[in-house]
């Protein structure tokens, strides 16, 4: 009897659990509204937020298609508690932004029962043709080309270190001649020379890198890069993307 009355006891204790449980969550009805003429079937809408770690293209949080301007996802949520989000087209570069495509806040809702959020996203971000080639040349690197481009980034790297120090050191001797009561033009000649030949060595090494870059990309690879260049402001996007 004591056994059944035990068993009793702990079905009702199961019971009440799973009762506590289901009475602190809810579901948040989510629709959306996209800008112009929406975005073709093959595409989809996902719903990113702090209810699911920010992840901007999980399956769990693509939105139902209801046509081309209209998305749906019912999201369960824990009872009253603030939720964060954004909508996204599957990535960080598709993220929904302002209308003049500077960043909006993240929204915010409070999870209760049956609530429902209606929202507008009036535009996506496009990210600038630069970008699409740049990212587009990155991905598709091999990994055996990564490990090329780790190598002479490396190479690189140790020979600048050891140069700038250099260069750093003449410059001050250079400064002191100058600023002496009277400077030595011999001196000056000589520090000249030695820049000379540091800058010289720096070129080589910089160009050496370059080339190797060069020499391990497809010729498609370089037809990217190319578009990356001719559409650059950056002098230094080569080198940037070389040790990225």
């Amino acid at each position: 009897m004591k056994k059944f009355i035990l068993l009793v006891f702990y079905v009702a204790i199961a019971f009440f659990s799973i009762y506590k449980a289901n009475a602190q969550t809810t579901v948040v009805r989510f629709s959306v509204t996209l800008p112009g003429n929406g975005i073709s079937a093959d595409s989809a809408v996902y719903l990113t937020g702090n209810f699911n770690g920010w992840s901007v293209k999980d399956e769990n949080y693509k939105m139902e298609r209801v046509d081309a301007c209209h998305y749906r996802l019912d999201v369960p949520c824990f009872a009253n508690k603030n939720y964060e989000y954004k909508y996204t087209l599957g990535s960080w570069d598709r993220v929904e932004r302002a209308a003049d495509d500077s960043e909006i806040k993240n929204r915010k809702v409070l999870s209760s029962k049956n609530v429902k959020v209606n929202d507008v996203v009036v535009r996506w971000h496009v990210p600038a043709v630069k970008e699409v080639h740049k990212n587009t040349l990155m991905a598709s690197l091999s990994d055996e080309q990564k490990a090329k481009i780790a190598q002479v980034k490396d190479s690189l790297g140790k020979s600048i270190a050891t140069l700038v120090p250099q260069l750093k050191e003449l410059l001050g001797k250079t400064n002191e001649n100058l600023l002496s009561d009277n400077p030595d033009e011999a001196v000056s000649k000589n520090l000249k020379s030695q820049f000379g030949v540091l800058l010289s060595d720096l070129f080589n090494q910089v160009s050496f890198g370059v080339r190797t870059f060069f020499g391990m990309l497809t010729p498609e690879q370089k037809k990217q890069l190319r578009e990356v260049l001719k559409t650059s402001d950056n002098p230094g996007e080569l080198f940037d993307m070389m040790t990225k």
